[in-house]
């Protein structure tokens, strides 16, 4: 069967729509800044940190120029694979629906959500791995914040911001609480001891921020279902029962040259009409009575600088 005017259509309003989505419990595009390549493959430089503190020599003697600086820099690279997911629209299901737009935005919209929750769920695997990052502890019986009587958050906090700084420079700006360690942490005594006179007892992500003076404290609601196809659901936290401390650039920042701990690369492919993101919508070429709506995107996500992040697992029971 030929080819239809419908063929790998490119549908820029359901494009825009997609991409201005945000699903309220994805914290994902918090954590790695997203920058655009124009290539699929390519290096980045990183430059060698101990160059940017290490102390030199810097009395002039008389007419002399100076004493000369070195920055070394080396090279890592990201390949942007391909992530997307096709939904099948009966031509019957258009008929019936209120607008056949509607029934467009339903389906992207969800299959939007399936491709941020795999990319939530790979960050999140990456960096609760403590070997993929500088440094990391595991808590244990009376040292888990579950324990009200043993446990010191605050001062587990005030370590994993130690190690960031000791050998970046740097302040942890970010912590990433899992669901059920928020849970927990609001009614941990210490916490409530420590707030009982500015607030009412409402220990809040932006409280929390405060306690344990962060600049943004994000909280992972996000669950996955791990159970197969057609056999029963199996739900869990994708960010699990674990804090992680980050330095994380953002905003305006987030350019590619300013420290972070990780980094989206998302290509803004030529085939998907130079767009990061897109939405496409073809009929089925077999002659099926159906049209296919795909959402797809071509990125890669990368720690560039592990010494950025601390891990603290098991934090709860």
């Amino acid at each position: 069967m030929g080819a239809t005017e419908r063929d790998l259509h490119i549908d820029v309003p359901l494009s825009n729509m997609v991409i201005g989505y945000e699903p309220t419990n994805f914290i994902v595009e918090d954590i790695f800044p997203t920058i655009t390549v124009g290539k699929q493959s390519d290096k980045y430089y990183k430059w060698a940190k101990g160059d940017f503190f290490r102390i030199p020599d810097t009395r002039r003697s008389r007419k002399t120029k100076g004493h000369s600086v070195e920055f070394s820099v080396s090279s890592d690279s990201y390949f942007c694979d391909n992530f997307a997911l096709v939904h099948e629209f009966p031509f019957e299901d258009q008929i019936n629906a209120d607008t056949i737009l509607a029934g467009r935005e339903k389906r992207a919209r969800a299959i939007k959500n399936l491709l941020t929750l795999d990319w939530e769920n790979r960050v999140a695997s990456m960096i609760t791995s403590g070997t993929n990052l500088g440094s990391y502890t595991a808590l244990s019986g009376t040292s888990q914040w579950s324990d009200y009587t043993n446990s010191d958050p605050v001062n587990d906090i005030e370590v994993g911001k130690a190690a960031i700084r000791s050998t970046t420079g740097l302040d942890a700006n970010t912590l990433i609480l899992g669901y059920d360690v928020m849970r927990k942490l609001k009614h941990h005594p210490d916490i409530i001891d420590r707030i009982k006179y500015v607030q009412k007892g409402v220990v809040t992500a932006d409280v929390l921020a405060s306690v344990f003076e962060v600049e943004k404290l994000l909280v992972g609601k996000a669950i996955k279902n791990t159970g197969s196809e057609g056999l029963a659901d199996s739900f869990s936290d994708v960010w699990g029962k674990n804090a992680i401390l980050l330095h994380t650039t953002t905003g305006a920042d987030a350019a590619g040259v300013n420290p972070s701990v990780g980094y989206t690369f998302r290509w803004e492919a030529s085939l998907l009409g130079g767009r990061g993101m897109a939405a496409e919508v073809w009929n089925d070429p077999d002659g099926g009575m159906f049209e296919n709506v795909r959402v797809q995107m071509y990125q890669d996500e990368k720690i560039t600088a592990s010494e950025l992040g601390y891990l603290i697992s098991s934090a709860v029971v």
